[in-house]
C-alpha cells in the first residue's frame, strides 16, 4: 500500500484530456495525495487494434439515430418497467452483444485497467468516457478490490446514455438536467454531484486586450471575430471563414488554424481574392488559449463542452458551428436553448447570429448573465474536494481492515502459543 492516498483518473485523450487535468493539478496542490493519469490511448494493446477502436467510438458517438434510439429506448423501457431490478436494469441499458461487445473483446483494455487497480490500489478511480467507466467497474468487481469508489466525469451540456452503470459509486455532472436525466433512468440522486466543467489555471487567465492585439499585429479598433474549430473543425472553420468574409462590415477576422495547413492554404487563398488581407489574421498557434478569450468581441467555435464553458468563464459572445458528431450538437441545441449561445450552422444562421449581437445590446447583455448563472468558477476546486474526502474515508477504512487482519493474527498465534505451552505442561505432567 503506498503512503499517501492514490488517485486513479482515466480519460479520453484529446476529448476529456483537459478537465482532467484540471482536476489532477488541483489535488496534487493540496499535497496530500499521488495522483495517476492515464489516458485511454495508453490502454490499448496492440497497434492494429485502434483502428477498430476508433471506428467503435465513432459510430457509437457519432451516428445520430444510434444515439437518439439508444436515449428512446432507455427511457421508454424505464417507464414501463418501473420495479425493475437494478441488475435487470443493468442487463437492459448496457448490452454486451453486437458491436460493442465486438470491441470491447477485441480491445484488452479492461486487462490493463485491472493490472494498475492491481499494481496502484487507489481509493478513487474517474473515469471520463464511457468504456473506461464501464471497464474500470468491471476490473475492480473481478479483482474483488474493496474500499475504491469508481467515479464518471461527464462533461457534455446532455447525457450520454452509455455513461449509466450501476457499480458507479460517484457521478461528477455539468449540470441539473444531466442529474435529472440519470435519475430517471434509475441512477440515485445521492450518488450526483452538479459540478461543471473543470477548468485549468491557464484557462482562468486574463489578460490586456491592448497588449495581445499588439501581440498580434492588429492595432485599429474594429470589432474583433475568432474562429476556433475545436476537434473536428476544418470543414467548419472553412465555411464559416467563407461566410464572413463575404461581410462587408469594418471588423477583424482572427482565425486559429492550429497549424493546419490545409486550412492556412484555403483562407490564405479566399484572403487574396476577396482583397480583404486587412481584415483577415491567421494565427497557426498561441501560447496562452485565454489570450483569444481577451480580444474576442464574439467567439465562433464547435459546441465541444471545455471550450465553449471556457468562452462562457470570459463571458463571451459565443456563436457555435456544426459539431463533429450527435452529442456535441445536441451541446450547441442545449446551449442556445437556454440562451447562453447562438447557433451558426449554416451561412443564414450564421449573419442572422452575429447580426443579432452586434445590434441588440440588450440581448448580449442578458447572454452574458446567464453565462455568469450558469457557470461554476472553481469546478476544479469542488470536484477535487470531494475526491479527496472519497479517498480519506476508504484510506481509513482500509488501514483500518489491515489491522483487524493483523490484530486476528496476533490474536492467532497468541492462540497457538498458548496451545503450545498447554501442551507442554501436560506432557510435562505426564512425565511427572
Amino acid at each position: 500500500m503506498l503512503e499517501k492516498k492514490c488517485i486513479l483518473l482515466l480519460y479520453g485523450e484529446g476529448r476529456y484530456d483537459s478537465s482532467m487535468m484540471a482536476v489532477k493539478e488541483y489535488i496534487e496542490s493540496c499535497g496530500n495525495a499521488y495522483v495517476v493519469a492515464i489516458s485511454d490511448k495508453e490502454l490499448y494493446p496492440f497497434f492494429r487494434y485502434k483502428f477498430a477502436f476508433y471506428s467503435y467510438r465513432f459510430l457509437s458517438r457519432g451516428c445520430a439515430w444510434l444515439n437518439n434510439l439508444h436515449l428512446s429506448f432507455n427511457t421508454f423501457w424505464n417507464r414501463l418497467n418501473v420495479n425493475k431490478s437494478k441488475k435487470q436494469c443493468k442487463e437492459m441499458i448496457a448490452p454486451n452483444g453486437g458491436l460493442k461487445g465486438l470491441a470491447y473483446n477485441w480491445t484488452e483494455q479492461y486487462r490493463r485497467i485491472r493490472n494498475i487497480l492491481l499494481r496502484y490500489n487507489p481509493e478513487v478511480v474517474v473515469c471520463s468516457t464511457p468504456k473506461l467507466l464501464r471497464d474500470a467497474a468491471k476490473a475492480c468487481d473481478k479483482a474483488k478490490l474493496k474500499n475504491i469508489d469508481i467515479c464518471a466525469l461527464v462533461t457534455d451540456y446532455c447525457l450520454d446514455a452509455r455513461f449509466v452503470n450501476f457499480k458507479t459509486n460517484k457521478y461528477f455532472v455539468q449540470n441539473n438536467d444531466v442529474k435529472e436525466r440519470l435519475v430517471s433512468l434509475g441512477i440515485e440522486e445521492e450518488k450526483i454531484d452538479v459540478i461543471g466543467t473543470p477548468l485549468s489555471k491557464q484557462s482562468k487567465e486574463t489578460f490586456d486586450k491592448g497588449q495581445v492585439l499588439e501581440e498580434l499585429g492588429i492595432n485599429n479598433d474594429k470589432m474583433n471575430i475568432v474562429i476556433v474549430g475545436g476537434r473536428y473543425g476544418q470543414s467548419a472553420v472553412r465555411n464559416v471563414f467563407t461566410s464572413l468574409a463575404e461581410l462587408e462590415n469594418d471588423i477583424n477576422i482572427i482565425v486559429l488554424s492550429g497549424g493546419n495547413n490545409g486550412l492556412i492554404k484555403y483562407c490564405e487563398l479566399i484572403t487574396k481574392n476577396r482583397k480583404i488581407e486587412d481584415k483577415v489574421k491567421l494565427i497557426e498557434g498561441i501560447d496562452k488559449f485565454a489570450k483569444l478569450y481577451s480580444v474576442a468581441d464574439i467567439l465562433i467555435t464547435s459546441p465541444t463542452a471545455s471550450i465553449t464553458y471556457e468562452a462562457m468563464y470570459h463571458n463571451k459572445n459565443l456563436i457555435l458551428c456544426n459539431g463533429g458528431d450527435a452529442l456535441e450538437n445536441r451541446n450547441s441545441h442545449y446551449l442556445a436553448t437556454n440562451q447562453l449561445a447562438l447557433l451558426g450552422r449554416n451561412n443564414d444562421e450564421l449573419i442572422a447570429s452575429i447580426s443579432k449581437i452586434m445590434s441588440d445590446v440588450e440581448f448580449a447583455n442578458d447572454m452574458m448573465y446567464a453565462q455568469n448563472e450558469f457557470v461554476i468558477p472553481d469546478c476544479d476546486k469542488v470536484m477535487g474536494d470531494i475526491i479527496l474526502k472519497l479517498a480519506e474515508k476508504n484510506r481509513n477504512d482500509k488501514l483500518e481492515e489491515k489491522q483487524q487482519v493483523k490484530n486476528a493474527g496476533l490474536k492467532e498465534l497468541e492462540n497457538l502459543e498458548a496451545d503450545e505451552v498447554d501442551t507442554h505442561i501436560v506432557e510435562e505432567d505426564k512425565n511427572d
